[in-house]
């Protein structure tokens, strides 16, 4: 117990530099979170997001302290959010009740218009019913949730429907008498066939470095999945119900990898980006450019035509609502009030006839 008190007083004095709670009201419920953001932080860049949602009975604090997540992230450069749970629980299967997806969509709103977030880069993990959670927002915030990684949590959500593939991650002991690893076979082939996954692994038992663990680790990878997503197991032979390299033991805990490095690795990879399509632009179209970006309150864009044209002038938020319509341009520049947007990243399209060319830009109120 001395030895547990004293690792989370080094943690807490770590972490308490760049970490606060903040709450705001929901559903008529007010609802608190922990933010840390990484040492070297600034209003002039993007950063990716990390959800780390804590397990049934523990909470926000207990959740950054165990998982060590903060580490990884202030070395490379990412806000992490710790939501609390309405009873240090979570609502990982019904459509009564709490409502903790819409929370979460809220929270990520929220965090976009006090942070700059990258709102293409925002992933979800927890631990146990913080993993259930998490396999939940795959299911339900996929046009928000870039992809997501469970520690000892299933997927317990159905019918689970996604907008799109989800990258999937998911890491559980062969001992764990919380949620036993039968379980596991059945989320992952929901994953599998949803993603539309190859069916045999590429199986690797990776090297036994601490010996005194008690345990070791197996993964299953199934990839290229569609839309280059992946299905990623992590089989700890021997681990209970525990988070790799956690900062305190609780049971039997594999130190041959650190669990917050594992997923920040696979998170890195993927980008909503990539699904909404943002990079597309037709190669005889015309260059697009927005100055000063990010924006305040108002940019002047501009772009290249061929010959006398009509532009039409589209922004659109990243659920892909048309929040912006300027038709009818016979200029090649124009000046675009963001009077009304929140802050957060936009794409703006800019079309005539069947050419287009698109980009995103970042509306930001600290500037």
């Amino acid at each position: 117990m001395k030895k547990f008190l004293l690792t989370s007083l080094i943690i807490l004095s770590a972490i308490s530099v760049h970490s606060q709670t903040f709450s705001f009201m929901y559903d008529g419920i007010l609802r608190d979170y922990r933010v840390h953001l990484p040492p070297d932080y600034t209003p002039d860049s993007l950063y990716p997001m990390v959800l780390n949602l804590h397990g049934l009975g523990s909470n926000a604090l207990e959740q950054q302290l165990y998982t060590g997540f903060d580490f990884v992230a202030d070395t490379a450069g990412i806000i992490m959010v710790y939501p609390n749970g309405i009873a240090n629980a979570w609502n990982i299967a019904f459509t009564t009740g709490v409502d903790d997806v819409g929370f979460i969509s809220a929270l990520i709103d929220t965090m976009a218009a006090n942070y700059n977030v990258d709102l293409f880069e925002v992933y979800s993990t927890g631990m146990s019913m913080g993993g259930f959670m998490s396999h939940r927002l795959a299911c339900e915030l996929s046009h928000r949730i870039t992809a997501i990684a469970s520690v000892t949590g299933l997927l317990a959500f159905f019918p689970c429907t996604p907008d799109r593939p989800v990258p999937i991650l998911q890491m559980h002991g062969t001992a764990d008498a919380v949620v036993p690893y039968a379980g596991v076979p059945v989320t992952i082939q929901h994953w599998l066939d949803y993603n539309n996954c190859p069916v045999i692994p590429v199986i690797t038992d990776l090297p036994d470095i601490d010996t005194t663990d008690q345990c070791t680790v197996t993964t299953s990878y199934y990839g290229f999945c569609d839309d280059s997503t992946e299905v990623l197991l992590y089989t700890i032979n021997g681990g209970e119900h525990t988070w790799p390299g956690a900062t305190v033991v609780i049971g039997i805990t594999n130190y041959d990898i650190n669990g917050s490095v594992e997923i920040w690795n696979f998170f890195r990879k993927y980008s909503l980006e990539n699904y909404l399509g943002t990079n597309e632009v037709t190669a005889t179209a015309f260059d697009i450019h927005i100055y000063p970006n990010p924006v305040s309150d108002y940019a002047v864009v501009e772009w290249q035509g061929r010959g006398e044209r009509v532009f039409d002038l589209k922004v659109y938020d990243l659920t892909g609502k048309l929040v912006k319509n300027i038709a009818g341009i016979h200029e090649h520049r124009v000046l675009l009030s963001c009077e009304g947007l929140r802050p957060g990243l936009y794409i703006l399209e800019c079309t005539s006839g069947s050419t287009f060319s698109r980009c995103k830009f970042l509306v930001n109120r600290n500037k």
